[in-house]
């Protein structure tokens, strides 16, 4: 008998799961894609985004893949990568890729670019900097700091309330406080002490 709460052609909710474990699968196996085919090409990267929070503490859903690269790395992407694993979602897409082999998108921002928009004072920069970390995996992140900084710079000038969110997420996973603010880009800082703030008031409201 069908299910009467869900309607033709919607996945169930344990379907759903099912669908998210192997989703899950599918971007481990994309990320070492990545790391092995970017490897063999010289392209520098690093990851971003929901991915790098999990390695920061904090488990969010996710669908795709963010990184940053070069310029130089970007135009090598297309050269060596696309058409061969990686292709772009949209006619004439430069950044947003899709990987053929594990069906994960794959969103790439060069750096030099503004995080949040073009009036932002905080840029992505080179994947190979400090701001970024090797793992035992092989793979570059962002530091706890970069992706901090990247997050409260897309929810202040990028108006994403979603990344004020993640920001509150990552200091509570890490239990951060004010005195953390020192390790941000200055730009950030004032707004970083006020998420911490608000940290703590959502753990209160938790506690009563």
């Amino acid at each position: 008998m069908a299910d009467p709460y869900v309607p033709d052609g919607e996945p169930s909710l344990i379907e759903a799961l099912g669908r998210d474990a192997m989703h899950e699968q599918d971007l481990q196996k994309a990320v070492v894609w990545l790391r092995d085919e970017c490897g063999r090409e010289g392209i520098p990267f690093a990851v971003i985004g929901a991915l790098a929070m999990r390695v920061h503490g904090f488990v969010r859903h996710t669908e795709d893949i963010d990184i940053v690269t070069t310029r130089e790395g970007l135009d090598l992407i297309h050269e060596r990568l696309v058409g061969r694993g990686l292709v772009p979602r949209a006619k004439g897409g430069r950044k947003g890729l899709k990987n053929t082999v594990f069906r994960v998108n794959v969103d790439v921002i060069a750096s030099g670019e503004k995080a949040g928009s073009s009036e932002s004072p905080v840029q992505f920069p080179d994947p190979c900097g400090s701001e970024y970390g090797t793992r035992k995996d092989g793979v570059n992140y962002a530091t706890l700091p970069h992706l901090l900084t990247l997050k409260i710079a897309a929810g202040e000038w990028g108006r994403r309330l979603k990344d004020f969110g993640d920001a509150i997420a990552l200091i509570r996973a890490n239990s951060l406080d004010e005195s953390y603010a020192d390790r941000l880009e200055e730009p950030v800082r004032a707004r970083f002490r006020d998420l911490v703030q608000r940290a703590r008031e959502e753990i209160d409201l938790v506690d009563e």
